[in-house]
């Protein structure tokens, strides 16, 4: 049935008003007069563009800037593939920034384009001060390695992850890199690199330790710490070879407790040693002894023959004592011996031994020594000035005796008492 022309009229303008809601137009019906046919193809037109504008503003919004854009006919998408060239310039542009190039600039989105410009010269001023810092960096880095390379310490720094070396100076390197056969073949040299390599994976703070090695007799000094290495966590050790210097030590720590003139312990060691066996409970006997006549010798015969005298006791000491006795020089003409695990019988056969050979020495002047001895238990609890104060006591009886038996009067008495107090150990 056709429609009057009223009704094509309305059927036109509520097709106008489908495209105007953004609605999609449909085909069918459309009018049949010649005279508002072209009015009608002219509103299928209008219908296509918005659709096609609207699907290619959709793609924009979107972000698919690789979207095809309407064609020529489309005279409505004009100002659309106006901004779709722009964003597309954009992107291309963002993208040159992102790669380095900061020479790009936009001056056709207004505000965003003062922004987008700003943002490009912050980009370049820190890239810039970036590349200052790391040209700074660099030279710190070589220079810091240069550093480590001209020390004789070792620098070794171990990821504690893997146990795997991830930095060694030059000499370090030279030590473990490059061994020389003999190291090679030397079991200490394997030990010492496994115990480097299990602390660098064990070590959670810092440490100090000292290593010595029995087969090459070489101690090395080890501080090892643990920092923060890449991504993870790693442990630096500083490894000195301090052979020489603990040697060094040892030779003074000895001269501190060595008597020049004799070459026994001195006061100093024989005070620190009464103490320590009184501590530790250790049983032994105390002697203390003083040189008869040493000063007649000095006076009459000079100090060298003094010192001769000092020395000839002290030899005799030493031959008639165990590697475990500590023989001691305390004073001018006075030694002091301690004698672990030893009884004062013993102790006092081993001084009547001295003393008689001091007697066959043939010099211009006599030689003797008195002496005291004291024996101090396990379980005894004495202070050492009480035990020195009655070793010294004795001593001097011995001395007053020997001299009191030197005297024409005392006759074979004196000797007979002087003989009994030695074979009782009283003295």
């Amino acid at each position: 049935m056709n429609m009057n022309h009223k009704e094509e009229i309305d059927l036109l303008v509520e097709q106008l008003r489908t495209i105007l809601l953004n609605k999609p137009l449909p085909k069918q019906p459309r009018v049949h007069s010649e005279e508002l046919d072209t009015l009608q193809e002219a509103i299928f037109y209008l219908a296509d563009c918005l659709a096609e504008a609207d699907t290619f503003l959709r793609h924009l919004q979107a972000g698919a800037l690789d979207a095809t854009p309407p064609g020529r006919h489309n005279f409505l998408a004009a100002n659309l593939k106006e901004l779709h060239a722009a964003l597309r310039h954009l992107t291309w542009q963002a993208n040159q920034v992102a790669n380095g190039d900061y020479s790009q600039s936009v001056h056709f989105l207004g505000d965003f384009s003062t922004s987008f410009n700003q943002m490009i010269r912050q980009l370049a001023e820190r890239e810039s001060q970036l590349k200052v810092q790391s040209q700074m960096l660099s030279q710190s880095v070589e220079l810091m390695k240069s550093v480590m390379d001209g020390l004789t310490d070792w620098v070794i720094v171990i990821d504690q992850k893997t146990g795997r070396i991830i930095y060694a100076n030059q000499s370090a390197r030279q030590f473990y890199a490059e061994p020389s056969p003999a190291q090679q073949a030397c079991q200490s040299h394997q030990d010492f690199w496994e115990l480097i390599r299990s602390c660098g994976q064990e070590v959670r703070e810092n440490r100090v330790f000292e290593y010595h090695c029995c087969q090459s007799a070489k101690t090395f000094h080890i501080h090892s710490y643990q920092i923060p290495w890449s991504e993870g966590m790693a442990c630096a050790h500083i490894i000195s070879d301090v052979t020489s210097q603990r040697a060094y030590q040892e030779q003074m720590e000895g001269l501190a407790y060595v008597d020049e003139l004799t070459g026994l312990y001195n006061r100093r060691f024989f005070l620190e040693n009464l103490d320590r066996l009184l501590e530790e409970g250790t049983p032994f006997t105390l002697c203390m002894i003083d040189l008869d006549g040493l000063k007649h010798a000095n006076d009459s015969f000079g100090h060298r023959a003094g010192d001769d005298y000092l020395r000839t006791v002290a030899q005799l000491l030493m031959h008639n004592s165990r590697a475990t006795d500590l023989l001691c020089r305390i004073g001018g003409d006075e030694f002091a011996i301690l004698f672990p695990h030893c009884t004062a019988q013993v102790i006092l056969a081993k001084l009547d031994r001295v003393d008689q050979a001091l007697a066959g020495q043939e010099q211009p002047f006599p030689m003797a020594i008195s002496y005291g001895v004291v024996s101090v238990g396990s379980q005894e609890h004495r202070p050492a000035q009480e035990i020195l104060s009655q070793a010294d006591g004795q001593m001097y009886v011995m001395k007053n005796m020997k001299k009191a038996a030197r005297q024409p009067t005392a006759g074979v008495a004196m000797t007979f008492v002087w003989s009994q107090e030695l074979e009782t150990g009283n003295l």
